[in-house]
């Protein structure tokens, strides 16, 4: 009878094996960029440019790829709304800038957080480009700068960068 107990408990452990096995490898649906520049104390200088070099060999050039910004805040933040310059660059010759920043919308007008999180920690996923192709042979930098008029602006705990293939 002891066997049998043994034979079911080896049976049992590789059963949960297989299943955690399977749920890793069969969600590797991943980005080919995704960094995070974390914001020291939670407290962005505007003097902190935020720099995310992405390099030629991760992306293909015959693919077209959505970028987005990724914003992590906690509930000390205060305010709706983050505005944001960005440029992306291709070359010292060669970039895209906005000429008026970008406003990424964090809160609803009753406060309520619009990103994903729990307790006091909140990440939301902006467009940035859509439809952006990349230049074989170029490596691309995107700098974020908030225009904000706090000094330092409290609360803005991570910005990131997402590149996923466009539609996806």
């Amino acid at each position: 009878m002891t066997t049998l107990n043994l034979k079911n408990k080896k049976l049992g452990l590789i059963s949960s094996a297989v299943f955690i096995l399977m749920l890793l490898t069969g969600c590797d649906k991943r980005e080919p960029y995704y960094r995070f520049e974390q914001i020291k104390d939670a407290e962005w200088k505007q003097t902190d440019t935020l720099v995310f070099t992405i390099d030629s060999t991760i992306v293909s050039p015959n693919k077209v790829y959505d970028i987005s910004v990724e914003i992590s805040n906690n509930n000390k933040y205060s305010y709706r709304n983050l505005w944001v310059y960005t440029t992306i660059n291709a070359s010292p010759n060669d970039s895209i800038s906005d000429t008026i920043p970008k406003e990424y919308v964090l809160a609803d007008k009753f406060g309520k957080w619009n990103g994903a999180g729990f307790g006091s920690l909140y990440q939301s996923s902006f467009p940035l480009k859509e439809g952006f192709t990349f230049v074989q042979g170029n490596n691309y930098s995107i700098k974020l700068i908030h225009t904000m008029r706090d000094e330092p602006l409290k609360g803005i705990e991570k910005v990131g960068i997402k590149l996923s293939e466009h539609g996806s």
